[in-house]
């Protein structure tokens, strides 16, 4: 599995001095090229990088489609074998190598966190988004620091940070709108609690964010027993 990374990594390495992305006139709501954002915390080898060493720890049969010259966002699972990471999403404001390695971690959770599963239709296989977040901050970002050299002690306020600018940084693009972002509080301790389980649609942010200050257990915000 290392060495299919590996020779992924290399070939996109080279694939990006092949290719040179252009947003068009009409471009959607995102479009930013590499050029258009060199000071990203997010470099090259980064965006290849963080993926790759996040996959192999679980030695998960995933392949690693990442498009550094692409200036759109964007990034999910195809399927149950195809992680797809858009190079714009890691040019969006606020988005850090940390924040970048939880969305790694949120749509690898997609595939390997288990119940509860969506319901819609094809996509029965993917663990909920509030159950991919839950893996992310409970499972994958702790393996993924400690891997990095930090200790146990220090594992918690970093997945929090992580989570926090992430939520941050993608907000307007999916789960949220730019008053959510604006009203988003770090640090702040949620007491909601749902009647059902969430399990085709986002939770709100602050609850989502509820899981990465507090990754012990699922969210009443989000998770019914």
């Amino acid at each position: 599995m290392k060495l299919l990374l590996k020779i992924i990594f290399l070939s996109n390495m080279l694939a990006t001095t092949l290719y040179a992305g252009v947003c068009p006139k009409d471009a959607p709501y995102f479009c930013m090229t590499p050029e258009m954002a060199p000071k990203t915390q997010i470099k090259l080898a980064d965006f290849y990088q963080i993926p790759s060493i996040i996959i192999s720890l679980f030695n998960a049969p995933i392949i690693l489609d990442a498009q550094w010259e692409s200036p759109y966002f964007g990034a999910g699972m195809s399927n149950q074998k195809s992680m797809m990471i858009l190079g714009g999403t890691t040019r969006v404001e606020g988005m850090t190598k940390d924040a970048y390695a939880a969305v790694i971690c949120h749509e690898l959770g997609h595939v390997l966190g288990g119940a509860p599963y969506q319901t819609i239709h094809g996509a029965e296989w993917a663990s909920a988004e509030g159950q991919a977040d839950f893996f992310a901050a409970s499972v994958c970002l702790p393996r993924y620091f400690k891997n990095l050299g930090m200790s146990a002690h220090d594992i918690s306020a970093r997945v929090e940070k992580a989570g926090y600018e992430m939520l941050s940084s993608l907000a307007p693009f999916g789960s949220g709108t730019r008053d959510e972002v604006d009203s988003l509080q770090r640090f702040y301790e949620l007491h909601e609690k749902v009647d059902n389980t969430l399990i085709n649609n986002y939770p709100s942010l602050q609850c989502r964010y509820e899981t990465f200050r507090s990754s012990l257990k699922r969210s009443d915000c989000w998770f019914r027993e």
